[in-house]
């Protein structure tokens, strides 16, 4: 998994020369595209084979390319998923990248519902998939400019070679795309540096791998490049929790406060916390300078962006922010023991813990500025905003931008990022974003549960002016709940016995390796009898409502741990007396 190997693999310059030979034969490769959307007499078993659908279409690009071209063919994804961003299995779901294979078979699908195009509207559809394919292997290789050691972030240390003049090539081959494509098909996306945060949407299992590339980000791009990336960053997948949010709370038909609501969300979305929050600390920090500079312009921007990363749970990231620490911990990836059996933090757990203090300090500072900068991006009833976004994945933005490109109402002139642009009066935007599910083959009440969320989105917003107007008022006794402490007793404490008593349970070793790997797990351990662990369940159901719990019996590396784990928490057995009620 080394960056070397990765190198010599999927080598840079050679992608990028692939991919301007693309640009150049793009009218032969989309004539061959179109033979192949001319399927209408196929059988049904080859309209759904994606994988014999994926293979005849790339044929269509690597006709005429050398013979060392040819046998780049797969590396650029072979070398994502040796990064560790191999897609999980997901069953009845697609979890990946935009893959043009898997919209064929939905145009497939709705030209069988209605009617097959004539070849003007194949070709124009095989214009949107060639577009599809360039930005799918442009995420790939936005992956890549760091690949060979690259680490310089000022351009001036021996010519062309640094991270950022790669991704700067990137954005030109995504320009070049543009320019060359007919005026009346989408433009998906406009910003090489959002394409770093599309590569890394689909869920995985090797977490380890989104925490290397966002300190690579952060060690060798420049401020403008990696503010654009931590905007996208925390945009997307924000969006992303929110929308999960809203599908829980219409499936369990329970309002957005819920406790059993709030509870699932914040155990079970470790990693996208404790990506949020390095998102967050450098836009805190350019949003500080803003302000202090009066640059009004920058500072409504960073703002917005900083809004919407706060606001899959508003009073977590401004009020918990204790809680927040430990539900953005990943034990396995944080934690460990050195040579001589002392449990200290990883290197990655040691800067994730340096960020989480710089956020804590940093949303201090500026939640009065945020509190009067938040009216701006109310949504307005009839006017898109970007709280009432809806998608599992960012690849399904672009699904649905290219699936509606097959009909002839469709809107073209936005992009991936104008869908989180808040602020913005154009109420064409509205339109745009509704009518991606307002397709001929679907009926009429499939449509209605994907209705733009006015409702939904006042709601969004709603808790989080809440939320900012409660931070700022922290000296009142009234607006914030104090947070509780776990105290670590003895195994044979006299007061163990008490309701407030927690021991860790047994585990089974499937289900623990899939909490821990996902971080769901405050702390667990392995005994000669077996795997026992904690969940994250307490921070909420105890400590966020002020109460203390205690923990019996944890043998000392575990009490250890769950200091590193829950650091501002932990009351050892030689601190205050007394539990609170």
């Amino acid at each position: 998994m080394g960056t070397n190997v990765i190198g010599e693999s999927a080598p840079f310059q050679a992608h990028l020369e692939l991919l301007q030979f693309f640009l150049a034969h793009r009218d032969d490769i989309v004539e061959r595209i179109q033979d192949v959307l001319n399927a209408q007499r196929k059988p049904i078993e080859y309209l759904r084979d994606g994988s014999l659908l994926s293979r005849h279409f790339e044929d269509c690009f690597y006709i005429g390319v050398t013979q060392s071209q040819s046998r780049l063919r797969g590396q650029l994804e072979d070398a994502h998923w040796a990064s560790g961003f191999r897609p999980r299995e997901l069953p009845g779901l697609h979890n990946g990248l935009i893959d043009p294979a898997e919209m064929m078979i939905r145009a497939f699908h709705l030209w069988q519902q209605t009617r097959w195009p004539g070849r003007n509207g194949r070709v124009h559809y095989a214009h949107t998939l060639f577009n599809l394919y360039v930005i799918r292997c442009l995420e790939l290789l936005s992956m890549r400019v760091w690949d060979d050691g690259l680490v310089r972030r000022s351009p001036g240390e021996g010519g062309s070679s640094s991270a950022g003049d790669r991704l700067s090539h990137v954005q030109g081959v995504l320009d070049q795309l543009w320019t060359i494509t007919p005026v009346d098909q989408p433009v998906l996306v406009r910003d090489a540096r959002w394409l770093i945060q599309m590569a890394q949407s689909p869920a995985t299992d090797d977490l380890g791998a989104y925490f290397e590339v966002a300190e690579k980000i952060a060690e060798t791009l420049s401020e403008e490049d990696r503010i654009e990336i931590h905007k996208a960053g925390v945009r997307l997948a924000a969006g992303h929790l929110r929308s999960q949010t809203r599908y829980y709370s219409m499936k369990k038909a329970v309002p957005l406060n819920e406790k059993s609501l709030i509870l699932s969300t914040r155990n079970t979305n470790a990693l996208d916390f404790a990506l949020l929050i390095h998102d967050l600390v450098p836009l805190l920090e350019a949003y500080e300078h803003a302000w202090q500079s009066e640059d009004g312009q920058k500072r409504l921007e960073l703002a917005g962006a900083i809004c919407q990363g706060i606001s899959p749970d508003p009073e977590l990231f401004l009020n918990r922010v204790e809680l927040l620490g430990a539900y953005s911990m990943i034990e396995h990836l944080f934690i460990t023991t050195d040579g001589d059996g002392h449990v200290v933090y990883t290197p990655m757990g040691q800067r994730h813990v340096q960020l989480l203090h710089e956020y804590e300090a940093r949303i201090g500072r500026m939640s009065k500025p945020l509190s009067d900068d938040c009216r701006h991006f109310r949504p307005v009833a009839g006017v898109y905003s970007p709280y009432g976004a809806l998608y599992g994945f960012s690849s399904d933005l672009m699904e649905h931008m290219a699936l509606k490109a097959t009909q002839p109402d469709a809107v073209t002139h936005f992009s991936l990022e104008d869908v989180f642009v808040d602020g913005d009066a154009n109420t064409d935007k509205l339109a745009w974003v509704s009518g991606w599910r307002k397709l001929p083959h679907l009926k009429p009440e499939v449509e209605q549960l994907f209705d733009y969320p006015q409702q939904f989105a006042e709601d969004i917003f709603d808790r989080i002016e809440h939320a900012l107007r409660r931070r700022v008022a922290g000296g009142d006794a009234n607006a914030v709940v104090q947070t509780g402490r776990l105290f670590i007793l003895p195994g044979d404490d006299q007061h163990a016995d008490s309701k407030a008593s927690l021991i860790p349970e047994a585990y089974d070793e499937p289900r623990l390796l899939s909490d821990r790997r996902e971080g769901r797990c405050l702390l667990s351990y392995q005994t000669p009898g077996g795997w026992v662990a904690m969940t994250k369940d307490i921070l909420t159901e105890v400590l966020a409502e002020g109460r203390d719990a205690k923990i019996v019996g944890l043998p000392p590396v575990a009490v250890d741990a769950l200091k590193l784990m829950c650091r501002s928490l932990v009351i050892l057995p030689d601190g205050p007396d007394g539990v609170r009620s």
